[in-house]
């Protein structure tokens, strides 16, 4: 599991990527993303991404939320994956919008 809190770990949680998402998170990690690669190899460590770093992650995650990039919308897995690229974006969005980094914590 990996937490999110605005600036840093003193900060109330405010989401989560569950163990049921990893899955999902590894094969999006496949497709090159550069956000999801850097939370990928930082998912057991603690890490704060910066605001520069969030709103290219925001235009790295936007890239994938245009259905015509994904095929075979029916299958369970690939839905799986835009869901949790559109969570992922409300994430790196509401920090932007609260104009404060993002604190991750994997466990």
């Amino acid at each position: 599991m990996y937490s999110f809190s605005l600036g840093n770990k003193f900060n109330k949680v405010f989401a989560v990527i569950e163990y049921s998402e990893e899955k999902s998170l590894n094969a999006l990690y496949e497709k090159d993303i550069p956000f999801i690669k850097k939370l990928w190899e930082k998912y057991y460590d603690d890490y704060t991404f910066s605001i520069e770093e969030l709103k290219i992650a925001r235009d790295d995650l936007m890239k994938y939320m245009d259905f015509e990039q994904w095929e075979n919308l029916s299958d369970k897995q690939i839905r799986e994956q835009i869901n949790l690229i559109y969570k992922l974006t409300a994430i790196v969005s509401y920090g932007l919008a609260k104009d404060c980094a993002l604190y991750g914590s994997g466990n």
